[in-house]
């Protein structure tokens, strides 16, 4: 810089001189403490990946099955489509409906409705076990090539129990349903 530019030294009420000047090389850019920050989040969901789950086998699973259980009936009612939930010993897959022609031989015939069942399965971490409660909807027969719990459109659901056991079988965790009333779950 010039040096007529430069502030001079100036004295203060002690008679002490303070220099003015500043430096303009201080300090952290907007840049690097942005990435300062990426990096902090990175490390802190590595480390929170590491951490074990809270919880046993069988409320992770009552939870998660839970959180779709909503999901597909929120789905159903919304859409005013029928949906459906494939239950196994290994998972469960969401399932929607697909029409599909009837193989009868008059033309125009109608349709039937088949499903589309998502390859996609979220697997349960500990053992379940579930039951049909007489293969009904609210009251109504389902068919016999249709998911194990279906959503209809007027919230009603398919009438059943389900039973989540981990290596522990004297605590068990259950959830079931009337078909009416939505889902109840408890610890046991």
């Amino acid at each position: 810089m010039d040096p007529e530019l430069e502030p001079d030294a100036t004295e203060n009420s002690d008679g002490l001189t303070a220099d003015l000047t500043v430096d303009l090389t201080a300090g952290f850019t907007l840049i690097e403490l942005l990435v300062c920050i990426a990096i902090l989040a990175v490390v802190t969901f590595g480390a929170s990946l590491a951490l074990p789950r809270g919880g046993t086998a069988q409320d992770r699973d009552m939870a998660l099955f839970q959180r779709q259980f909503k999901t597909l009936r929120q789905q159903a009612i919304t859409s005013q489509t029928t949906q459906g939930l494939v239950i196994s010993p290994r998972g469960f897959n969401p399932a929607r409906p697909v029409p599909r022609p009837l193989t009868e031989d008059p033309p125009g015939a109608g349709t039937a409705l088949g499903w589309r069942i998502s390859p996609q399965q979220q697997r349960w971490q500990g053992r379940v076990s579930f039951a049909v409660t007489a293969g009904q909807i609210g009251g109504e027969a389902t068919g016999a090539a249709s998911p194990e719990i279906q959503f209809l459109a007027d919230g009603r659901t398919t009438a059943f129990r389900l039973r989540f056991t981990s290596g522990d079988t004297a605590r068990q965790a259950s959830c079931h349903s009337d078909g009416w009333t939505g889902l109840k779950c408890k610890n046991s």
